[in-house]
């Protein structure tokens, strides 16, 4: 069966509205795609849960692929599809699961507990009681096991994380008592390393247990405590990560605006309609969920963070352009469907933040611009380093981390482009105004001339000669060659088409007939955007 229902696959399904050649070709491959993720599923491909951040990074692209085909076609079939995707995503927030983050919050949105956040064991005394938190920041966090070891008869220890993966990390002489000048959580934090990215915190006797001991007697008149040998595993922290909450938003947000601006009332027929109260609903509840993560910063800019506390790889950091721009998409729809003024200002904000990071090129590459992966103006980007105690460091499970200013890469480049694009082609009026022609103009020359590698050279991972341009990895106009995966994301860069006469031709010549598997909700808003903007 097609993935659209009354549709069988392939000859039966609905006539296209166009037979624009380019068009059909994004049309054929967003059907083949969605056909293949959907198979077999009751739930039209959506998980239960958020957990391992599949709603967040799958779902949410296939639900904006669904919001451009509506766009482009006016069937209302996609709409209908679109809906059918928002209530099973909306059945899996936390609120209605009934389950709470690391905080004991339980909010309107979509945790994860898996690859995306901190990892913490808990190692016992001999007594049973948890005595040391242990956290592991990702990458591979969850493959890692914490071992500890008692030294001699003095109640020191000698602990080591290892992990498939993961940099073996070990340290001697650790004691669990606070007095001690080889208490574990000090030394682990002068041994801290940013690649094994290892800390410790001391859990005080009683602590778990309301100030009393398992032997019913005082803490201070406990006897020393040992740590109990053994091998133990980490659990990962549940965390609503605000990215993952605009990638959702930002398609459900869509689909109202288009209810709203469809004069014909085809698109989005009456039982969809009679939902979007409730979608609208549900997007400024969970965006709002995220305001105390809300930075501003200087020159009118400003972003999403990470709380110093939370447990994420970067806590106290800004959150790279790419993420806080996920949810910049959702305010540009909450401002033409609130008039909300903060809603724009927001949106405005984060405008500003990438605007003030597009670098144009002098010499031969004038006019093209480009920018990092993290905001230039923020924590991770400066990077930091450690003042000798966690509650000054600015983040609880990084005491320091050497700059990173790599440059943006055309797989995270997806949201920045849809964001620029979407920001300057908002009614005049509806937003401060803060890109210009000439910013898209240098950014779309970006691709032409740094991301697309047209002479000479090999194909990527295969060593035979190029026949035809492709992708670098990023764009610097230096990068490395780009995968086979990051040639099927090619399609982002096809809304500036009106801004280079030679993007089209360029992004069709790039896009490979099929995505290289395993297939992914990427992969039907990329199909998608072939379809939108042939």
């Amino acid at each position: 069966m097609s993935v659209l229902p009354g549709h069988a696959r392939p000859k039966r399904r609905f006539v296209l509205p166009t037979r624009a050649r380019r068009h059909r070709v994004g049309a054929r491959s967003f059907h083949q795609v969605e056909d293949t993720l959907t198979r077999d599923s009751a739930t039209g491909g959506v998980p239960e849960d958020n957990e391992a951040g599949v709603i967040g990074w799958g779902t949410s692209w296939r639900m904006q692929g669904y919001l451009l085909m509506a766009e482009r076609t006016g069937n209302p079939v996609y709409a209908t599809r679109l809906a059918e995707l928002i209530d099973h995503v909306l059945a899996a927030r936390d609120e209605v699961r009934g389950v709470a983050d690391h905080g004991g919050v339980s909010a309107p949105v979509w945790s994860t507990a898996t690859k995306f956040t901190a990892a913490t064991a808990s190692v016992p005394d001999e007594a049973g009681e948890i005595a040391l938190e242990v956290t592991v920041c990702p990458p591979r966090a969850l493959d890692a096991r914490v071992t500890v070891r008692p030294e001699g008869d003095e109640g020191r220890f000698t602990l080591t994380v290892a992990g498939q993966g993961r940099q073996t990390f070990t340290v001697e002489g650790l004691s669990l008592d606070p007095a001690d000048e080889r208490r574990a959580d000090r030394v682990l934090y002068a041994a801290y390393e940013q690649r094994s990215a290892v800390t410790g915190r001391l859990v005080a006797e009683g602590e778990r247990s309301g100030g009393r001991l398992r032997t019913g007697l005082r803490p201070d008149a406990a006897p020393p405590r040992r740590v109990q040998p053994g091998t133990y595993p980490v659990r990962p922290a549940r965390v609503a990560l605000a990215a993952q909450t605009g990638m959702i938003t930002y398609p459900i947000a869509g689909l109202v605006r288009l209810a709203r601006q469809d004069p014909s009332h085809k698109a989005v027929p009456p039982s969809v309609r009679a939902r979007l109260d409730g979608y609208l609903d549900a997007v400024l509840r969970a965006v709002q969920a995220h305001d105390h993560q809300w930075q501003s910063a200087s020159g009118r800019r400003g972003c999403y963070r990470w709380l110093p506390e939370e447990p994420v790889s970067f806590a106290g950091a800004e959150l790279p352009t790419n993420e806080f721009l996920a949810m910049g998409r959702t305010f540009v729809h909450l401002a033409a469907l609130t008039g909300d003024e903060e809603h724009a200002e927001r949106a405005a904000a984060m405008a500003h933040s990438l605007r003030a990071d597009l670098v144009r090129r002098e010499g031969r590459q004038e006019g093209a611009a480009t920018w990092p992966y993290w905001p230039a103006f923020g924590r991770v980007h400066c990077g930091w380093t450690a003042t000798g105690s966690p509650e000054t460091d600015g983040s609880a499970y990084r005491p320091a981390y050497a700059p990173v200013t790599a440059p943006e890469d055309v797989t995270h480049a997806l949201i920045d482009l849809d964001f620029l694009h979407l920001y300057h082609s908002q009614p005049a009026g509806l937003l401060p105004p803060v890109f210009d022609d000439g910013d898209l103009r240098s950014v779309a020359a970006t691709f032409t001339r740094h991301v697309v590698e047209r002479e000479g050279g090999t194909d990527g991972g295969s060593g035979r000669p190029r026949v035809r341009p492709r992708m670098r990895h990023d764009v610097s106009g230096g990068g490395k060659p780009g995968t086979d995966r990051e040639q099927a994301h090619v399609a982002a860069w096809l809304p500036l088409r009106g801004w280079s006469d030679e993007v089209a031709d360029l992004v069709h010549a790039i896009h490979p007939p099929t995505p290289p598997p395993p297939v992914m909700g990427v992969d039907t808003y990329c199909a998608a955007l072939l379809a939108r903007w042939a």
